[in-house]
């Protein structure tokens, strides 16, 4: 076997290039994510990220693409509810939020904070966070709406909105986190059930 046999392919490299990317932010901010923190935090030899992502702007973006996925992976999980109520919702909710607060994925949230800071002025980051936001919107509205239960895009929104401060605060704000009945109780309180 040779060296260049032993070397990891392409999509698997990029796959943990957008990983170390999102863990750099998490642990560093958005000054400290730099081509070489990367292909430390991947494993990598130096250098190596330049091919996926020649210039800091694309290594933004390949963080942001592994957020959304993940976290989409995430909310289809949790959100896809075949008997839909606004107790079932809440239940939804609660559980989405301890999931994406927990250990595992806790850097994807900060990770996703400091990209959304970045997206003030970077355009193309702000469209894709547009993009994820109204997407999220338009699912919790069709959802109500399917379950004979419909609400207005400005309610979707507050959802949203609540469902983003909730994972702020378990992450980022304050000394301890949310115990599990009041994250429960607000999920209560925004789909007012």
């Amino acid at each position: 076997m040779t060296t260049a046999d032993a070397r990891p392919p392409q999509t698997s490299r990029r796959a943990a290039i957008m990983a170390a990317a999102v863990s750099v932010l998490a642990e560093r901010g958005p000054r400290g994510l730099t081509h070489r923190a990367v292909d430390a935090a991947a494993g990598l030899s130096s250098g190596s990220v330049n091919y996926h992502a020649p210039t800091r702007a694309r290594l933004l973006h390949l963080a942001l693409e592994e957020v959304f996925r993940h976290d989409l992976d995430t909310a289809t999980r949790h959100f896809d509810i075949t008997d839909w109520s606004r107790p079932r919702a809440a239940v939804a909710i609660t559980r989405f939020v301890t999931e994406m607060s927990d250990e595992k994925n806790r850097d994807r949230v900060i990770a996703r904070h400091h990209l959304r800071a970045e997206s003030m002025t970077n355009p193309e980051l702000r469209a894709a966070f547009d993009d994820q936001h109204a997407a999220f919107v338009t699912m919790i509205v069709q959802t109500f709406g399917i379950a004979g239960d419909p609400v207005s895009d400005a309610r979707g929104e507050l959802v949203r909105l609540g469902i983003d401060g909730m994972l702020q605060r378990q992450v980022m704000i304050g000394p301890a986190p949310l115990d599990d009945e009041q994250i429960a109780e607000m999920a209560r309180l925004l789909v007012g059930s």
